[in-house]
Parts: structure tokens; sequence; C-alpha cells
């Protein structure tokens, strides 16, 4: 990767595919992704942000989307590097039929990973290193197959079904939760798969079985002092960016999208988070 030019990260893929990136194309540049995605940080540090919540990933971290999600660069050093398996959805789809429900709810309670010293979690990112091996021996391009869709298929169920068996030990490595920090995570999940659509807090305190106050004592404890309004804000100018990124979109067809009540309402938001009206945000973005 040193010394080559680094394609943009495409948010969506027909078929499994291998990429080696810093993720610099989605440096202040949000991008929804429809497929789904592994990630391994292998060098350097790198601050990603999907609208409401920021991971930091430094050397021997996974960070997993199966269902796709927002995600925008935020910072990184210099000699980042992730390695990256993109997931089409069909493939994930089929792929995930004789896989267990807990491991999902794993996944997307716990999206993110960093290895420890012990000699397990040491055996463990080797293992996850030699599935990148393989993936980037087989999908970034270069191989060439007569079944490419049993191949596809046939690694990734192998690889989910191994990551499956990791979660015992991830979660011995995880500190224990409590009720309020439970609560916060669900809350970002649903964040991520409703915020487009669903702008109040009572509809995220109803999902979750508690009340708006639990709710709203729930994040300004344990997420540095946000308040659920200010995480949904947080999110939906995530979305509002990504939109704004196509320029085929009139702000009144994007203010639609976003179940916003008119686009005069969505400026008025858009100008209070960011300082400029989306046609100034795209015109520096120009």
């Amino acid at each position: 990767m040193d010394g080559v030019p680094i394609p943009a990260v495409s948010p969506d893929t027909s078929r499994l595919r291998y990429e080696e990136t810093d993720l610099s194309s989605l440096q202040g540049n949000p991008v929804h992704f429809l497929c789904g995605i592994y990630l391994i940080c292998v060098r350097g540090e790198c601050v990603v942000s999907t609208g409401a919540e920021n991971f930091f990933l430094s050397g021997e971290t996974e960070l997993i989307f199966l269902a796709g999600t927002l995600l925008e660069r935020i910072s990184a050093t210099a000699d980042f590097k992730a390695r990256v398996l993109f997931i089409p959805k069909d493939v994930y789809l089929k792929a995930m039929l004789p896989i267990d429900t807990p491991y999902l709810n794993y996944a997307d309670e716990h999206p993110c990973y960093k290895h420890t010293g012990d000699v397990r979690s040491r055996m463990t990112w080797k293992q996850v290193c030699v599935w990148m091996d393989t993936a980037k021996m087989l999908f970034s391009g270069h191989c060439r197959t007569q079944f490419p869709d049993l191949m596809e298929l046939d690694y990734l169920q192998a690889f989910l079904i191994w990551l499956f068996g990791t979660v015992p030990e991830k979660l011995v490595d995880q500190s224990p939760s409590s009720r309020m920090q439970l609560i916060c995570r669900h809350f970002l999940q649903l964040l991520r798969e409703h915020a487009s659509r669903e702008h109040s807090a009572s509809f995220y305190a109803a999902r979750l079985c508690i009340s708006p106050r639990y709710l709203h004592m729930s994040t300004t404890l344990c997420l540095n002092g946000k308040s659920p309004k200010q995480l949904i804000e947080d999110q939906l100018l995530s979305e509002i960016q990504v939109l704004l990124n196509d320029l085929t979109l009139t702000v009144t067809e994007i203010a639609e999208r976003l179940h916003f009540p008119d686009q005069s309402y969505l400026t008025r938001f858009f100008k209070r988070r960011t300082g400029m009206s989306p046609r100034e945000y795209r015109q520096r973005k120009g």
C-alpha cells in the first residue's frame, strides 16, 4: 500500500471484496454503506464515527458492521492502515442462515474490539490475520475461478462461524456492564437503524421499554453528558451530510427522505449545528 495511490472506498459491492486502505476518502465525508464491513487496524491510529458514536482504532482492533452503517473518518495518524472485507448483503444473508442469533446480537452491541496481550488473544489475532490473508488472495480482484458464488459463500460462512467461536473469549475481556451502559449500547444501535426516520427520544425509550427520563439519565451518565436529543441530532447531522454529498438531490428531497417537516426546518437545523446552510456546505465541498 505504501507509495501507491489509495482509491476511494466504495459504499457498496456486488461481490465479496478485500481492500487495504487508510479510509482517507471518508475524511470529513460521511458515507452510508449498503454492504457489510469487517475491518482490522494493523498500523497507526484512527477515529471513525457512525454519527452519534465514535470508535478509536489502533493496532489489533477489529470493527464490524454486518448490515452496513454510516461511516466517517474523523482523524488518523499518517501511518494508519486498515484491511477491510466488504460483504454484499445477499451473500451475508445466505451465509448467516446456520449461525445463531447470539452472534448477531454480540456484533450489534460490540462492533469494536481491541485485542489484548494475553496468550489467547494473541493467537486469535494471528488467526484473524490468516483469514484476511486468505481474503486478500481470493477477493482482491486477482483470483480467477469458475465458481465465484460458491467460493464467496463458503469463505464467508466459514469465517463468520469462526468469528462466532471467538465471542466467549471476547466476553471475558469485557468489563461487566451496568444496566445503564447496556441501555446506551442498545440506544446507539437503534439510532444507527432508525435515526433517518425517527427523531424523538420517546420512540427509542419505548423500544427500550424504559421511560424517556431514564433514557436521558442513562445517556448523560454514560455517554459524556450527552442527552438523547443531542445524540439523535448528531446522527441526523451525519445523515444530512451524506445526502448533501449527492448533488442529484435537492434540499427539499433530503428533507423528505429524513422526515423533516420541510426544507426550511432542515436548513435551520443544519445551520444551527454547523454554522452554514446546506448550500454553503455544498459550495465548500465543491
